[in-house]
């Protein structure tokens, strides 16, 4: 018998998938996870896969976090996507003008200077449609899939996170709803009115939410610092952050007048824009230090951004965070393909090492299984195809 010592078998990652924020930009985030799965497998061109049960831990915020609560849910990509393509009119009915419409811009200006532009209450029943009454602690205890939905505490300018009860000592906030914790960190400031949730926990207890994009448009940061807390000292961590068609290059004539006025600013929807950009930029840069930092000190951690085509100034002006047109949604899922496209290219090309986390994702997924009646049932199955080639 050979004295040698078998290697240890390495532990499997800890699997972090992060959603950013960006309105009905969300649809290019959904048509591009389902391109990519598409592309990897053709069962998925008839059959929709499972990608929430893929991560240990998902992080959406804003447009982010009705993805990141569907996936977890077990909802189909397919049913999510046409959340925004049937509702996505209703929800947004009066969309901002071009910044070059001026007067359109000031009579929309005076028209939502004291009501929300959009309509939270189709949102709700849309919502309502894919979620049903699933609560954080319920779709937790069915699917083990953890969930962290970043919102502002807007009575105290606090930042919060809602969570499933993946921890032991944490269980503030089990019995939200995932329809109610979608509309807390979809408030978007100016588009939205708060959101008013009633405590589930204490009757006479109100609070008051507001979008998460505004300290966490990309919750990669929220991801990282989360699966450092739940996964053992030294499992690898793997985190894949999607973004919503980030913003192209500055336009140089539109910064040559520094004086900006509110017309200028979209009477501040240009500002949260540019937040909404810079923080995506800036918070991925963070987390890939951090994460290089931990790998050199022994901890093998690795975060991965999955790269944008360059849109042209034509394309990104057809799009938006409260347009739901044709066009724009047209050139969202059209966009969405190119880049899963691409993707899927650099991975089968082995043109970029760090994309090998996202290949290993793809190559894996099982199908969604679902009840006879349609309902999604949030369980996986395996293709008996797959289970006969594996024998």
């Amino acid at each position: 018998m050979s004295d040698q010592t078998q290697p240890m078998p390495q532990p499997r990652p800890f699997r972090v998938l992060t959603l950013d924020g960006g309105g009905m930009r969300g649809l290019y985030t959904s048509s591009l996870l389902r391109a990519l799965a598409r592309f990897f497998d053709q069962r998925f061109l008839k059959q929709e896969p499972d990608l929430g049960k893929a991560f240990d831990l998902i992080c959406g915020t804003s447009t982010g976090a009705i993805l990141a609560c569907g996936l977890a849910a077990g909802i189909p990509l397919k049913t999510i996507s046409n959340l925004y393509i049937e509702k996505g009119k209703e929800i947004f009915p009066s969309p901002m003008p071009k910044p070059n419409q001026k007067l359109a811009m000031c009579i929309w200006s005076w028209r939502h200077a004291s009501r929300a532009a959009a309509n939270r209450n189709s949102l709700m029943a849309g919502l309502e449609c894919c979620l049903h009454d699933r609560t954080l602690e319920s779709v937790y205890r069915e699917r083990s899939v953890a969930l962290c939905i970043p919102c502002v505490d807007a009575l105290h300018y606090r930042a919060w996170v809602f969570k499933t009860p993946h921890h032991p000592l944490k269980h503030r906030d089990n019995n939200y709803r995932l329809v109610d914790v979608c509309m807390a960190s979809t408030a978007a400031p100016i588009f939205f009115p708060l959101s008013q949730q009633q405590n589930p926990d204490n009757a006479n207890a109100l609070h008051y939410f507001v979008d998460g994009g505004l300290w966490a448009n990309n919750p990669v940061m929220i991801g990282l610092v989360e699966a450092l807390t739940l996964a053992e000292r030294g499992r690898p961590i793997e985190i894949i952050s999607v973004g919503t068609c980030d913003q192209p290059a500055g336009d140089p004539y539109a910064v040559e007048k520094t004086d900006w006025g509110l017309l200028q600013w979209k009477v501040g929807v240009k500002a949260i824009d540019m937040s909404l950009s810079a923080q995506s930029f800036g918070y991925a840069s963070m987390a890939q230090f951090v994460a290089k930092s931990l790998t050199d000190s022994g901890w093998p951690i690795s975060v991965v951004r999955l790269e944008e085509g360059k849109k042209s100034p034509e394309q990104y002006s057809a799009i938006g965070l409260d347009r739901a047109d044709p066009i724009a949604i047209r050139t969202l899922v059209s966009l969405a393909e190119a880049d899963a496209q691409t993707i899927h290219s650099d991975i089968v090309g082995d043109r970029r090492a760090e994309y090998r986390i996202l290949r290993d994702v793809l190559s894996d997924l099982h199908i969604l299984e679902t009840a006879p009646d349609g309902r999604e049932l949030g369980r996986t199955v395996i293709a008996a195809e797959k289970l006969q080639g594996d024998t």
